[in-house]
């Protein structure tokens, strides 16, 4: 689902590229639809789809990191602030390549990839650092994942949640555009819980749209926000990170009496 990016589109996205911004409202209609988004986020620019790695950037010599923000299921590319140290650890970690593997069963995405001269690299839970031709060892890639999540975290990036965090909820609200449905009954809850916690890891990505976001709250205070696939399929995300918890999204949606049609929330 990787493309290149239109040579018109290029120019305008170079001159702006620095930083993610404010995060607009979740997008209702898949990533096809859309090309840069508003003022408000200028740096975001979707891919085709949300997949397990970032759409290819016109090939630059500036080094970039990518990650997909919940609230906006879209990519944002992000320039590493200092580009002489950024190329240097990038140098240093590509040139130790351990490995002509490139995903492998134990992996797990944390969300961030690197983008440098048209190769894309993704780091995993592991701290190893890989792309479709070999693997970087986590000692090799420390100090280019040290600069990564620090122009990250700058730009808005957060540690994805997990499914372990999803327990003992005391509050759930789903959202999508302008609509805000509460759940608050504890048999619905302990459902909702039952069925985000079921949710196992997805390395490859997916093709859905995410049209809605769900702020969960658990009994020990702490409030968590993950995007909702609104198509068929029973998909959660956070942070550029995917869960499958179904075949079938309506027995989660259900759960707020909301029906889906066409990606969006009747």
């Amino acid at each position: 689902m990787i493309r290149k990016i239109t040579a018109l589109l290029t120019a305008v996205f170079l001159l702006s590229l620095s930083g993610c911004g404010k995060t607009p409202e979740p997008a209702t209609t898949p990533a096809t639809e859309a090309a840069i988004l508003s003022t408000t986020s200028p740096q975001t620019t979707p891919t085709e789809h949300p997949t397990e790695t970032a759409p290819e950037l016109p090939e630059s010599e500036t080094i970039f990191v990518s990650f997909m923000p919940t609230e906006t299921a879209a990519w944002c590319h992000v320039a590493l602030p200092d580009q002489e140290a950024a190329v240097a650890a990038f140098e240093q970690a590509t040139a130790a390549v351990y490995s002509d593997e490139w995903w492998i069963k134990r992996d797990k995405t944390v969300g961030l990839d690197v983008e440098y001269k048209g190769e894309i690299w993704s780091f995993v839970d592991s701290g190893e650092l890989v792309w479709p031709l070999g693997r970087v060892k986590a000692e090799d890639a420390a100090p280019l994942y040290a600069l990564c999540q620090a122009a990250a975290r700058e730009a808005g990036w957060k540690d994805a949640v997990t499914p372990e965090q999803l327990r003992s909820l005391s509050s759930a609200t789903l959202r999508s555009g302008e609509r805000e449905i509460p759940l608050t009954d504890s048999s619905a809850l302990a459902r909702l819980e039952q069925i985000l916690t079921a949710g196992q890891f997805s390395l490859g990505g997916t093709g859905c749209p995410f049209g809605a976001l769900l702020d969960l709250e658990t009994a020990n205070g702490e409030t968590l926000t993950i995007a909702l696939a609104t198509d068929s399929c029973g998909v959660w995300m956070s942070e550029g990170c995917y869960y499958d918890y179904g075949s079938d999204s309506g027995i989660l949606f259900d759960l707020f009496g909301v029906q889906l049609e066409f990606g969006k929330i009747q």
